[in-house]
């Protein structure tokens, strides 16, 4: 036998008989147990953690309206279909907007929920969905003739993965679409107290800053110069408004609820007063209106403005008869924040009205 393969045999036995010894082996049993130990603790600080940092934050109320109650993650989900609507649509949502819209929209569509019953409005299951289908149903091509097995396997396909992508089950979905279904109907009903036919004014207005040259535009106005060419000049507006010459068209009660006091008690061709703005202090508004009408049809998307404000009446009226709670502060804000990770995407131009081209339809004003 060779030297190495004795060493190697002498060094083979001195281990098998270490392996052997009562105290090593004891010795490396509670090393072993030690190693589990320190494993189950380990996880379990972690999962803790998670649990702490996600599980239960999700399940706190953060809404009561009367008896029924809705966590933080049932507000998550409705932003997060939110989200996932603007990104398909090549947007973005500004989130810390939307949250404060959504705490509000959640707290609205119960109140409506609650109501509907006794104003005999209901959203049926079929109802939805046809709705659902509608949506989500493949669209083909005219030579196309797909037989209904086909159609019926891309719809599902399509539908969940619409699903999985914003993390809701189709119970929640068919949920909130019930609710987006309720709030159309409700603002419908409420719709039908605007009047069609109102009194109505041409207007045109003006927007500056305090520390603008307003007494040289003033002068200007009163010499007889085109208020086309002034709002050229002067104005600070939106370059809709400012390419109008000023000009916003036959206007309504309620379309600038704001400043009705103002617009109408003005005589045609005279410059109002100054007010101020309510949204985008410190600019200032001048208004001028060149024809008046006391009973004129009401244009249909004007309408559709007024129809919505009337809804938003109602909710703050009927507001006042539940028992609202909402727990949201610096904390809540900032945890929907986090879960929802925006990411920066550039929204694409699209076509507007010309209420929204005009900064008239929800109350932009620049």
């Amino acid at each position: 036998m060779s030297s190495s393969n004795k060493n190697k045999n002498q060094f083979t036995d001195k281990r098998h008989k270490a392996a052997q010894d009562p105290k090593i082996r004891k010795r490396n049993k509670f090393l072993l147990i030690g190693v589990l130990i320190f494993s189950v603790i380990f996880t379990i600080i972690l999962s803790t953690g998670y649990i702490i940092r996600y599980v239960i934050p999700q399940e706190k109320t953060i809404v009561q309206v009367g008896e029924s109650k809705f966590k933080r993650s049932d507000m998550l989900k409705m932003l997060r279909v939110k989200q996932k609507n603007a990104e398909m649509a090549g947007s973005t949502i500004k989130s810390s907007e939307e949250i404060f819209k959504s705490l509000q929209n959640m707290i609205e569509n119960e109140i409506i929920d609650q109501v509907a019953p006794s104003l005999g409005i209901s959203v049926s299951q079929e109802q939805l969905d046809i709705y659902i289908r509608d949506v989500f149903m493949p669209k083909y091509n005219s030579d196309e003739s797909p037989d209904p097995v086909q159609i019926e396997r891309e719809f599902r396909e399509i539908f969940n993965n619409y699903l999985n992508s914003v993390g809701l089950e189709e119970s929640e979905y068919k949920k909130f679409t019930r609710w987006s279904m309720l709030r159309e109907q409700m603002r419908q009903y409420v719709g039908e107290s605007v009047p069609k036919v109102s009194e109505q004014v041409y207007l045109h207005r003006l927007m500056v800053m305090p520390d603008d040259e307003i007494d040289i535009m003033k002068k200007k106005f009163n010499d007889g110069v085109p208020f086309e060419y002034i709002v050229r000049e002067f104005s600070k507006d939106n370059e809709e408004v400012i390419r109008r010459g000023g000009e916003i068209g036959w206007i309504p009660k309620g379309i600038f609820p704001e400043y009705d006091y103002i617009i109408f008690d003005l005589e045609p061709n005279l410059l109002s007063v100054e007010a101020q703005s309510i949204k985008n202090p410190p600019l200032l508004f001048f208004f001028m209106i060149t024809e008046k009408d006391p009973a004129r049809k009401v244009a249909q998307e004007e309408l559709e403005q007024l129809k919505t404000k009337a809804l938003n009446d109602w909710l703050n009226t009927k507001r006042k008869e539940f028992n609202v709670q909402a727990t949201f502060n610096s904390e809540v804000h900032d945890w929907l924040s986090k879960q929802l990770q925006v990411s920066s995407l550039e929204k694409p131009k699209e076509k507007k009205s010309r209420l929204q081209e005009l900064g008239v339809l929800q109350g932009k004003e620049d």
